[in-house]
């Protein structure tokens, strides 16, 4: 179970962080990164107040250890904290603000309550339960979104497929079956409109050619003249998704 608990800084600053109980941890440890922040490790059965007492006592190191964040975070795109509070969708061009409602719910959900804001409600202290909430919003948004952009090119280039799916796959960004069926990853949103665009098609021409032989990519540069240089650009593209939108190894989620 993970808890959120939020610490005031020497310099004025305040910083969310997340608790994690382990049975097996023996003693309280502080993980910091600068892109997933501050999360406490504690033992099984340590009382939360006794733990935020331990944590303050680092209150020092803690700031340090921001001020040091600060120089490279604009490289990671993603704010120190456990829970997003906001967010890009390039692919759309929309920008996106976080605001997270305790209800009496035991689960966690997410919704667009107006234009360029998620509400996340429930029980939003569980940040593991809020991310995933979020990450079912995204995948619905990648529906809305790809689903007829990809209708729209496969009218255009009369490459047909039979059916599309959206998931939330670690390592691909797409893929065709046998059948002409194609899956898209959700996180395809957090990308430029050119790359989502040749991911798209990329997979419409497998509807022609199966494996990556040489006439694959000869269809695919008939219908995407800039095909090299963004194949070369899609190996750097999964540093563009934030942290926070990765599912948990292993974990199974529902779309």
């Amino acid at each position: 179970m993970t808890r959120i608990a939020r610490i005031d800084l020497p310099n004025g600053r305040q910083l969310d962080y997340e608790i994690r109980s382990a049975a097996k941890a023996k003693t309280l440890r502080l993980k910091m990164t600068a892109r997933e922040g501050l999360t406490v490790i504690a033992p099984k059965g340590l009382s939360e107040e006794r733990i935020v007492e331990l944590v303050t006592g680092k209150r020092e190191w803690i700031a340090a250890r921001l001020d040091q964040f600060d120089e490279v975070r604009h490289l990671l795109g993603t704010q120190v904290s456990v829970r997003p509070e906001a967010f890009d969708l390039p692919a759309l061009a929309e920008s996106w603000r976080v605001e997270y409602r305790q209800t009496k719910g035991k689960t966690v959900a997410a919704c667009t309550d107006r234009q360029g804001r998620v509400l996340v409600y429930g029980a939003v202290s569980e940040a593991e339960r809020c991310k995933v909430a979020l990450r079912r919003w995204l995948a619905r948004r990648a529906k809305e979104s790809l689903v007829p952009w990809l209708e729209t090119m496969s009218a255009d280039t009369g490459l047909k497929f039979s059916r599309i799916a959206i998931k939330n796959q670690r390592t691909r960004w797409g893929s065709c079956s046998a059948d002409n069926a194609i899956s898209l990853n959700a996180k395809l949103l957090f990308l430029s409109p050119a790359l989502v665009r040749y991911v798209l098609m990329h997979e419409l021409c497998h509807t022609l050619e199966r494996n990556h032989t040489s006439r694959f990519w000869t269809h695919l540069r008939q219908f995407e003249p800039q095909t090299d240089l963004l194949h070369g650009q899609m190996r750097d593209a999964w540093k563009r998704v934030p942290a926070w939108a990765h599912p948990v190894q292993g974990g199974k989620e529902g779309i």
